[in-house]
Formats: C-alpha cells, structure tokens, sequence
C-alpha cells in the first residue's frame, strides 16, 4: 500500500482550497501584472552549485543526480534562481520581475513544515533607489488589504545591523558567530554571558538590552539615538527612519514595528529587511529586502535589487474571497510625491511607477519599454 501515500512533507490539493489558492494566485499575478511587472519561471531543477554559498541549517536540499554525473536540486528558493537567469542573459536592466512557483526544502521532522511550499514573489533588480523599497512595501500592503480579513503587522529591519554592532565588540570570527547566534535564537543567559567580556565598554548598557530591541519604531528608535552605536551602523538607521516616516504618510493605518535583534529572513541580504504576519495564522506572510551584491555571485558586477517572497499557502489559509483586479504609461515623480504617484496610477488601466534616479534615467527607460512617459515633478529630478 506504499504506494498510496505521500512523501513526509507534501499534501495533495483539492476542491475549495485548491479552488481558492488558484483564484488568489490569479488576483495576485493580475496585481503584478498591473504594475508592469515581467513574469519569469525558472525550472523546479537546478545545479546545487547556485544555492551552495546560502545553504541553511534549518533545512535540506532535494538532491538528484543528472544524467552527466552532476548534482541537480529542486529549487529551494527562486530569487537565486533568477540571479542565475540575469547572470546568463543579455536581458535589459534596470527591470521589474513577478513569479508564482513551487520551492522544495527538506524541513526538520516534527517541525510541522511542509517540505512543498507555493511562492509568488517580486524581484526588482537595477534599482539602486529607495523608491524599490517603497514599491515592495506597497505591494504587500495592498496584497494583504485585498485578500485577508485579518490586519498584518509589518516589521521592518536591518540585515547588517547585527553583524556591524558585534564586529566593533571583537573581531575573533568565532566569538562574533556565538554571540549573533545567542542573539538571534534569544538565548539569553548564554547572550548575557557572552557580551560580560564587554561590560567595561560605553555600549555594554546597549548590548544588554539588545534581546528585547523590538517594537514601535518611535520606541526603538529613540533608544537607538542615544545608543554609543558604531558609525556604521548610521546609514542604516537613517534608511530605517525614512521607511518609517514614509510608511507613517502613505500607509497611515499600517501596523508597523522594528526588529532589530533578529536575523535577516535571508543570508544574501545587505540593507532593509521587511516581513509580515497576521496574529490568526503561524509565519510569515511575505517577507523581502534589499540584496545588492547577490549577483556579485553569478557575474563579474553586481546589480543592486530589492526583492519579495509571498506564501501563498499561508495566504490560502487566511484568505477572505478575493476580488478581481485589472492590469500599463511610465510615471515618474519625486520619492516625496508617493501618494500623489499611487493616486494617479489607480485612476490608470494601463501605467506603472517609474523607479529612476533622475529624470534623464526615467525617459530612458519609457523608450525601451515604448511607453508614455507622465512626469509629475515638472521636469525636476529626484532628490
């Protein structure tokens, strides 16, 4: 009767939550379609050797062997898949990617994970301006008004953070490793015992605290301000303030906290970090960020990007019915002029946010893409 059963990990797919998770998939990529994202689908096989520098330890890969000896995985993730596509392509930069797939990760028994998982995701790759942060942000603000009951909370942080704070501690690789590691699982005695090395420092009072450095961002934030905090550590906490700021006018009723003592939702990313969660259901809901350097991997340059993940699965679970959206002209305006942008691309059945730099870059752009170009700063570029 083996032959009946199921790998661990996997379930079959039918009748109204199969029927509901293909209606949210349709309104999630009519979204995407509308804001003039480019779909892409990248194979369930690939080599190892694309996800090999960000291998985790919560889970394991599907392995298999080709027909030429080399080792093939299913995917467990599709951002790194789509790195490897721009790497070998002459596709044009800068450009907006969406994607609805299937990833596959060996999950711990007894986690109660399932080792078959739908995505739908955003990966906005060439975009060096903050402008790709709002447009995610945006996305999965309006994805989740659309289609869950519930409020989702997003929490916003920062995936170098940690690792800058703790290398001006000590520079021993080791040492910084066990203290991110204690900090991150909340492990707090062994956390406290590991930073007593430090409790002659300026930042000891800081680092002490540092487990319980999540909340309102007003809250944290003003610690932060006072914190004796590595100058490095500045830019970030000024990128976070501006999120927060913008996130305050343009999505006033948004459930929003910081985080800034857990670990990015993954290993690529180098700025601001975002997930979302609604209190009825376990997980997150979406989760994403900024990863410049992750094609440094694939290709001789890299391309800085923004990137995010949605769980469908989740999604399906919590889902309310979900109403139809509809679908392309170039806008481009100053990052002060979001509400004003967002307002006009909703009265639009066909247009999308420019997210150039400078005006030059935007006309530019709505020459490859044989779009009208709407300028509503006037002629002036970005700040």
């Amino acid at each position: 009767m083996l032959q009946h059963l199921l790998p661990l990990g996997t379930r079959d797919e039918f009748g109204q939550w199969a029927q509901r998770k293909q209606q949210l998939i349709t309104v999630i990529q009519a979204h995407f379609k509308q804001r003039g994202l480019a779909p892409i689908a990248t194979p369930l096989l690939e080599n190892e050797a694309v996800f090999d520098p960000y291998q985790k330890g919560n889970y394991q890969l599907y392995r298999l062997l080709g027909d030429a000896g080399q080792t093939l995985v299913l995917r467990p993730d599709l951002t790194l898949p789509i790195a490897r596509f721009i790497s070998a392509t002459n596709v044009s930069l800068p450009c907006k990617f969406s994607y609805v797939g299937d990833i596959f990760r060996v999950s711990r028994q007894l986690s109660g994970s399932y080792n078959q998982v739908t995505q739908a995701g955003v990966e906005l790759i060439g975009y060096d301006t903050i402008k790709a942060e709002f447009e995610c942000l945006t996305i999965a603000q309006q994805l989740s008004q659309e289609l869950i009951a519930d409020d989702v909370e997003i929490e916003l942080g920062d995936a170098q953070f940690a690792q800058r704070v703790v290398a001006s501690l000590t520079g021993d690789g080791p040492t910084q490793a066990a203290i991110l590691n204690a900090l991150f699982n909340k492990r707090v005695p062994q956390y406290q015992a590991l930073i007593a090395a430090y409790q002659d420092q300026a930042i000891y009072p800081f680092l002490q605290g540092w487990p319980r450095l999540f909340g309102r961002p007003d809250q944290v934030l003003a610690q932060l301000t006072v914190a004796p905090l590595p100058e490095n550590v500045q830019p970030s906490l000024k990128r976070l303030r501006r999120v927060v700021t913008w996130m305050k006018t343009t999505m006033p009723n948004q459930a929003v906290s910081l985080d800034l003592s857990s670990q990015a939702p993954q290993k690529y990313y180098t700025g601001l970090t975002f997930r979302g969660y609604s209190q009825a259901g376990a997980g997150y809901l979406f989760s994403g960020g900024r990863y410049d350097q992750l094609l440094a991997n694939f290709q001789a340059e890299s391309e800085p990007a923004v990137g995010m993940g949605i769980n469908v699965d989740l999604l399906t679970t919590l889902a309310a019915q979900p109403p139809v959206l509809g679908p392309q002209k170039l806008i481009y305006f100053n990052a002060s002029q979001w509400p004003e942008a967002e307002a006009y691309l909703a009265k639009q059945a066909n247009a999308m946010l420019s997210l150039a730099s400078d005006l030059a870059g935007a006309r530019a752009e709505a020459q490859r893409l044989g779009a009208q170009l709407i300028d509503l700063t006037g002629g002036v570029d970005d700040e």
